[in-house]
């Protein structure tokens, strides 16, 4: 794994002890604050909910206890009796509504009372608050809209208190009974209750939204949106207040048992409220960042222009001479002397570098043309006095059209050999053509005793190599392969492996501990094969024209394969 840049290791060092210690500590300061008030805003939230539950609480029990005294007053059950008796529904009248009106007419808790006899559920005693929005309005709208269902509803009340809600008008109903008779009802009394008394509180909750109540099961909308008793997801817990959230509201619920009733309640109230109040926070939070950036981008400012801009021109210039393009320049001027001091030495050290490759790549380039060309004309006296042995040796054996043939095939090989165009390297196919007229001389003096085969990729036939790098080969497997066994078979192999041009030569020939020993000394880079046969000559130039051109991954090799036969191995490998 590779070590980190300078440049990462301050940029670490900076968030590690500056960045990122002042975002934790803005981040935990933020937080803690934020939660302290918003426990306080939620308190606030609860307790005033709680102040005002209780309030409506107290007005419940106080509008329930006034509806008793329709049944404890003698007044009602007295003015009935006598009607019974005289018939007067005047008299009855008269004292009835004189009643209502003492005991209800200015209590604040009910718009509209009414009263009636079961035995008479058509004569409606009345009386109306016009104090607080009261009128005949409202009692027509009861006798119209309510009152049949109050006649349902209060057969099977008994002696209980219950709630009706028709059109948003919240009633109290209950039986006024004849304890001489065992609690008999003769009379129904209904209250319309007035919300903005009863339920003043929890209607004007601080930052509240929606409110409802539920009186027993009866809801009753105070503002906003209904809450549904039978939501899953809002808690009503007796005794105490919940806060939670649902559907984007927060909302505060509870539930409070009364003597005649059950008392729930859910409160919506508005988050952007909330977040107002935080507005101050928020403001000085926001401060803090606006702060903190202009200091951090100073920092940047100042690390990159001083740091990381020198660093990274120094190493994109390291990177442009390592592509190839000695002697560039570094052309900046930096504010501190260590990194101008660096920059200065890279420019000196480019510079030098360049002419210091310049003049020794010519000099190498000299030396290895004249290796090249010493190590070619190393092979053609050897090869051209064989040849014209031979050609003297067919001549007296054989006509003149195979002598024709033979010079046609040293003629070749001259041409090879003298390398008249002046070109090291040819087509693969031009090298085989060489070998081929090689081969045919050769194949005229062994005869039959001389079998050659080829496996040739032929789609490597326009790849370049050095001129005459086969037929030594090929010569060398002759010579200790088949003439030493006065027969023998070649085998010439051209493929490519992993990028690589590969060359081969088999013969069915022996390799002796003294020959592998031998052979290992005329293939090493440092061995002098001045005073070796013209044979030996050949195959160790070969080696070395290989390695000069192409470089120490390619060359050539001679070992004995798994069949027992010398396989002469060429490895070119051109893309170094």
């Amino acid at each position: 794994m590779g070590k980190p840049s300078l440049k990462w290791e301050l940029i670490a060092i900076v968030l590690a002890c500056w960045i990122l210690p002042v975002l934790i500590i803005v981040g935990v300061l933020g937080y803690y604050i934020n939660n302290n008030i918003n426990n306080q805003i939620i308190n606030t939230i609860s307790t005033s909910v709680d102040n005002a539950v209780k309030t409506s609480k107290n007005r419940i029990e106080a509008a329930v206890a006034a509806s008793r005294n329709a049944s404890y007053a003698p007044t009602v059950k007295a003015s009935y009796y006598a009607y019974q008796s005289t018939g007067d529904h005047e008299a009855l009248y008269g004292k009835v509504s004189a009643f209502l009106s003492q005991q209800y007419k200015y209590d604040d808790k009910f718009l509209t009372t009414m009263l009636y006899y079961i035995d008479a559920p058509d004569r409606i005693y009345y009386t109306y608050n016009d104090g607080y929005s009261g009128s005949y309005s409202g009692v027509r709208k009861y006798l119209q809209d309510v009152h049949e269902k109050v006649q349902k509803l209060s057969q099977g009340l008994g002696t209980k208190v219950e709630f009706l809600n028709v059109n948003g008008s919240v009633y109290m109903v209950r039986n006024i009974l004849d304890y001489n008779k065992v609690f008999e009802p003769y009379a129904v009394l209904v209250m319309e209750l007035n919300p903005d008394v009863m339920f003043e509180g929890i209607k004007n909750v601080v930052w509240a939204t929606d409110a409802t109540i539920w009186l027993n099961s009866t809801s009753v909308v105070l503002r906003g949106d209904a809450f549904d008793l039978n939501m899953k997801r809002i808690v009503f817990e007796e005794g105490r207040s919940n806060f939670q959230n649902y559907r984007g509201v927060s909302v505060v619920s509870g539930m409070e048992d009364l003597q005649i009733c059950r008392l729930s309640y859910a409160v919506g109230v508005d988050r952007i409220s909330l977040m107002r109040e935080l507005s101050s926070f928020q403001s000085m939070f926001i401060g803090v960042l606006l702060l903190i950036v202009p200091l951090l981008g100073l920092a940047i400012w100042f690390f990159y222009g001083t740091i990381s801009r020198p660093i990274s021109s120094l190493i994109g210039a390291a990177s442009i001479i390592e592509r190839g393009e000695l002697g560039y320049q570094i052309n900046s001027d930096f504010h501190n002397r260590e990194f101008q001091y660096l920059t200065d030495a890279f420019n000196s050290m480019s510079a030098k570098l360049k002419y210091q490759f310049e003049r020794i790549y010519s000099e190498e380039l000299a030396l290895r043309d004249a290796k090249i060309m010493a190590l070619q004309s190393q092979i053609n006296p050897h090869f051209l006095n064989n040849t014209l042995e031979i050609i003297n040796w067919e001549a007296r054996l054989a006509d003149n059209i195979k002598v024709s043939r033979m010079i046609e095939a040293l003629s070749t090989m001259l041409d090879a050999a003298m390398d008249r165009k002046g070109k090291p390297v040819v087509r693969l196919s031009e090298e085989m053509m060489y070998a081929d007229a090689y081969l045919y001389i050769i194949a005229e003096r062994l005869g039959k005793r001389l079998a050659v085969k080829k496996e040739i990729d032929e789609t490597l036939l326009d790849c370049k190599v050095p001129r005459l790098i086969m037929q030594p080969i090929i010569e060398n497997a002759v010579e200790h392969g088949v003439q030493a066994q006065q027969r023998g078979e070649i085998i010439i192999r051209i493929y490519s492996e992993q990028g690589k041009l590969i060359l081969e030569v088999e013969n069915n020939g022996t390799l002796t501990q003294e020959d592998e020993k031998h052979i290992a000394q005329l293939l090493s880079s440092d061995y002098d094969a001045k005073d070796e046969n013209s044979g030996n000559l050949g195959i160790s130039n070969v080696n070395q024209r290989l390695k000069i051109i192409y470089g120490e991954k390619s060359g050539l090799t001679i070992k004995t394969d798994n069949n027992g036969h010398v396989v002469a191995k060429i490895i070119i490998d051109s893309a170094q």
